[in-house]
């Protein structure tokens, strides 16, 4: 197994997820200790090379003996098969290079809303906005979100009423709209109005997987009813937090996190 030397990624230093998997290429040993660069230091390298604007969707991989670049899922899948050869078949097979690179994009142009850092607007490695990915995103976090939420809702069912499929799509779907109508009534513009929502989403997907984590440990260890709902209790209390942080990331009114906390006081005053 070979580690890819002489070559550098140009990653994104303000966005979690590009720094935690280029770090685990150098720890793992697919790239030597100066596999990576940040994009401005990298552009300000080889820029003669790279193209600045397709290497703020797809991660640019430089050769720099030679200048040769390589973009998005096609450089992972090099420094990959460079370090385990015996999957380069089945890496380069057409059929999962098509979908390798959907889920590139689906996570490349929602990465701003999916891990952010602070003030990430304003950046210089921000992909365009990409409509049809963000709905599509939304639509994944809502789905997810809805379905945990219908199993968790077993465990608490001393507490609030039975509960179905639909009506969790209901309530979760309504957020979104109650949420997005008033920002529509303050006339946001799309960009930033789908930008909240994609972290909005990103945070009921937090709780939702956190809740999802209680309901796989309770296949091992049993609870008492009011732990479940104290659990649901914490992880609220987090997305609450979560969702306030976010809102200030993004430079969004204070108050939408209240609106968001009213939403689903009401949806709780309707059930029961």
């Amino acid at each position: 197994m070979t580690t890819l030397k002489n070559h550098s990624l140009l990653y994104d230093t303000n966005c979690p997820l590009c720094s935690a998997y280029t770090k685990g290429f150098i720890k793992t040993g697919m790239l030597d200790e100066n596999g990576r660069l940040s994009y401005e230091e990298g552009l300000n390298t080889y820029g003669t090379y790279v193209d600045a604007d397709r290497s703020r969707h797809e991660i640019a991989l430089v050769d720099t003996t030679n200048g040769n670049v390589k973009y998005g899922i096609d450089s992972l899948v090099y420094i990959i098969v460079t370090k385990f050869p015996f999957l380069k078949p089945l890496l380069h097979n057409r059929v999962l290079q098509f979908l390798l690179k959907k889920l590139y994009a689906f996570i490349s142009y929602n990465r701003k809303v999916i891990a952010p850092s602070p003030n990430y607007l304003s950046q210089s490695c921000v992909p365009d906005f990409n409509l049809s990915y963000r709905i599509l995103y939304i639509l994944f976090s809502a789905a997810i979100t809805s379905t945990v939420l219908l199993y968790y809702s077993d465990s608490l069912k001393t507490v609030i009423p039975l509960t179905n499929l639909w009506r969790e799509y209901a309530i979760c779907f309504g957020q979104i709209a109650f949420q997005g109508g008033i920002l529509l009534l303050m006339k946001t513009k799309k960009e930033f109005l789908f930008d909240y929502l994609g972290n909005m989403m990103t945070v009921s997907l937090l709780g939702g997987l956190l809740l999802m984590l209680l309901l796989i440990i309770r296949h091992f260890i049993s609870f008492a009813p009011i732990a479940y709902l104290a659990y649901f209790a914490g992880v609220v209390l987090f997305m609450f937090l979560q969702h306030r942080k976010r809102v200030a990331w993004i430079n969004a009114p204070a108050w939408l996190s209240y609106t968001w906390i009213l939403y689903r006081c009401l949806v709780l005053f309707i059930i029961l």
